[in-house]
């Protein structure tokens, strides 16, 4: 959850817009304690590639008009991809997540009235950009430990992406 207006009032104001682009009566009942709950609904997916590799998530984002009311002015339902990194960083290997796209977006539940969520792709991609990626990150800063290779005898590791699978190679020092 997130207090918009508080944490990124840029990307507050122009929720706003877009959401006067719907309605002008709904964007006039947001407050400066608007709220965005965002939750994930299954576990990502690594889908793996020659050099690149994806995460896909499905995604539920809420807007709430104020920090006091239960039901959500909105409820979309988002298919997602991120774009993610593998390095390595002394004994462990890290993911890292990059930008979101939103690539289908679903109108779920709506207070406002039904209207085209296409409208607010590209505002949902930013907030998912700014409030979930770094919160995803954070939960994978710790890495991966790579102690098998180091209780092989190696010092360090390789990687590479197949079509399916991460190939870690053990490189000798």
């Amino acid at each position: 959850m997130v207090l918009l207006d508080y944490v990124l009032p840029e990307l507050a104001r122009r929720l706003k817009s877009n959401i006067k682009m719907i309605s002008e009566k709904a964007a006039n009942q947001l407050q400066r304690t608007q709220i965005v709950k965002i939750l994930t609904q299954k576990t990502p997916e690594l889908l793996l590639d020659y050099g690149s590799a994806k995460v896909a998530q499905q995604i539920v984002l809420e807007v709430f008009a104020t920090s006091e009311v239960r039901r959500p002015f909105f409820t979309l339902g988002i298919e997602a991809n991120s774009e993610a990194q593998f390095y390595t960083k002394d004994d462990q290997l890290m993911l890292n997540l990059n930008e979101i796209s939103s690539h289908r977006i679903h109108l779920m539940n709506s207070g406002i009235g039904l209207f085209n969520p296409g409208l607010l792709k590209d505002i949902t991609s930013e907030i998912l950009t700014s409030v979930l990626i770094p919160n995803e990150n954070g939960k994978l800063r710790s890495g991966i430990p790579m102690s098998m290779i180091k209780a092989l005898g190696f010092e360090a590791a390789s990687w590479s992406l197949t079509k399916d699978a991460l190939v870690i190679t053990p490189a000798s020092s």
